[in-house]
């Protein structure tokens, strides 16, 4: 994409861009709700199942200007169709009896392949500026039922075949992605606006983006399951945890296609703005104990800024997409990173008010700072 020009690259695509990255998730997807049940059956301590369960996420703060600036040159569907691969490799070796090292590397390979497929399913989603908002959310919300389908499928299949064979038959299906790959068009590479790889100064929305991974993907999550870790009742450990991750990727997978509309019809900034004080209203109601309605608040409310969020960096570039939104991606990653670490400490030392209410007063300055004033 070069100046802003309209490139011809239609609805096939998007989906098929969305098919792959959504294929390449399915050993992510899974292996956030197995690794802590069954760790012991994989020969690791708890501690290393929190290295590997955050490993990508530090990965992807070098990998995503890394993959950006090699994505400009190569192309998107290059880029594409190596992280597919990439994915199937490590999503195989989350079931093979390795040990600790081979768990690492098939982490670490993830976190590349993952930036990698993020960034060249934007490219296609946003190379018809005029519309980007929805076809973003169309990719969204593609992803968001392939993750919804493999945690609800994927606990049961875990009771049936036991949890590395799981992983054997997801890569198998993760090599469907690859054949998606292969079929996207090529888009043009983009002139890179930079000599080497360095780490992205933040600008307003890397900043908001550092807070909603902080926050949403951080210090809430990893709380909500402290909170709801005691409620599993008659179902099986596995079952009702896949079935409490995939209600976030039912919102999303319903979400984008009305965040990308709301965004194509309104504007993305506005949208974003109105969308950031709901979302500072949910952490006011877990402040107050109301944590059901809260939390829906903060899930809902999370999953519209992927598809918003594409659209504003789109907005605030003529060309050079794949570097500004590394730059976005990589902080947003850092924050999701540092916010499970701290999250536990957290919790521990403050009351749940306190916490919750220091989280709205900070985001609600996000909002005002960095998406109602413009950068």
């Amino acid at each position: 994409m070069t100046s802003g020009a309209v490139v011809p690259v239609g609805g096939r695509a998007v989906a098929l861009s969305g098919a792959v990255i959504g294929l390449g998730l399915l050993g992510d997807t899974l292996i956030y709700a197995v690794l802590p049940l069954y760790h012991e059956e994989f020969g690791l301590s708890l501690a290393m199942v929190g290295v590997l369960l955050s490993l990508n996420r530090w990965v992807r703060l070098l990998a995503n200007s890394a993959m950006a600036h090699l994505g400009e040159r190569v192309g998107p569907r290059t880029l594409m169709v190596s992280a597919a691969v990439g994915a199937a490799v490590s999503t195989t070796c989350y079931g093979l009896d390795g040990g600790d090292a081979l768990q690492i590397a098939a982490r670490m390979l993830w976190g590349f392949s993952f930036a990698a497929l993020n960034l060249g399913s934007l490219a296609y989603a946003v190379a018809d500026r005029a519309n980007a908002g929805k076809r973003v959310g169309t990719s969204r919300g593609i992803i968001g039922v392939t993750q919804a389908t493999c945690f609800i499928a994927g606990g049961f299949l875990v009771l049936s075949v036991g949890p590395r064979n799981v992983f054997l038959i997801l890569g198998a299906l993760t090599v469907l992605g690859l054949v998606a790959a292969l079929m996207l068009p090529h888009l043009p590479s983009e002139p890179s606006r930079q000599r080497g790889f360095r780490l992205p100064k933040p600008q307003r929305l890397e900043v908001w983006g550092f807070l909603l991974g902080f926050s949403g993907d951080g210090v809430f999550l990893l709380t909500l399951a402290f909170l709801l870790r005691d409620s599993v009742g008659s179902l099986s450990p596995i079952i009702a945890t896949t079935l409490v991750l995939s209600l976030r990727c039912f919102v999303e997978a319903s979400g984008g296609p009305i965040g990308g509309w709301m965004s194509d019809r309104f504007g993305a900034r506005r949208v974003a703005s109105l969308i950031g004080t709901v979302l500072v209203l949910g952490y006011v109601l877990i402040a107050c104990h109301v944590d059901l309605v809260g939390s829906i608040v903060i899930v809902l409310t999370r999953g519209l800024y992927n598809t918003l969020i594409p659209v504003m960096v789109m907005e605030r570039v003529s060309g050079g997409y794949l570097s500004s939104q590394a730059s976005y991606s990589t902080w947003r990653d850092f924050g999701a990173a540092v916010g499970p670490l701290t999250a536990p400490w957290l919790f521990l030392t403050f009351t749940q008010s306190y916490l919750f209410a220091a989280l709205a007063v900070i985001m609600a300055l996000g909002v005002f700072f960095c998406l109602a004033r413009r950068a």
